[in-house]
């Protein structure tokens, strides 16, 4: 079966190569809607990253040691302070109000 692929439109910038646009053209509005939603872990995880000042593996570290169910051994491992938890859920709210008002701002008109 043959089936294509929507794929974000890359616009090629003089003198920089291959980037993505800010705002990707998807095929479709699914297609849209689908890449969109599907980035929110990513943006999250930036966010989070530059505001509390860690790398990508400190942030799976730290998310690993939340999560961990307590253990036998009486290693202490650093969690997440109170404030850097204000932080977090400060960004997920924003990457969450943001990515609504760019789900709101679809064009479902133009669809076929």
């Amino acid at each position: 079966m043959n089936r294509k692929r929507s794929k974000p439109i890359h616009v090629e910038q003089h003198g920089k190569g291959i980037k993505k646009a800010q705002e990707e053209q998807y095929a479709n509005p699914f297609a849209e809607m689908f890449w969109k939603v599907n980035g929110i872990p990513v943006d999250a995880r930036e966010m989070i990253c530059k505001q509390c000042d860690w790398s990508v593996p400190t942030f799976y570290r730290k998310l690993r040691v939340a999560t961990r169910p307590p253990g036998k051994d009486n290693s202490r491992v650093r969690g997440v302070s109170s404030a850097e938890l204000t932080s977090i859920k400060a960004i997920y709210v924003q990457v969450f109000e943001d990515m609504l008002a760019k789900l709101k701002a679809i064009n479902l008109k133009d669809s076929k």
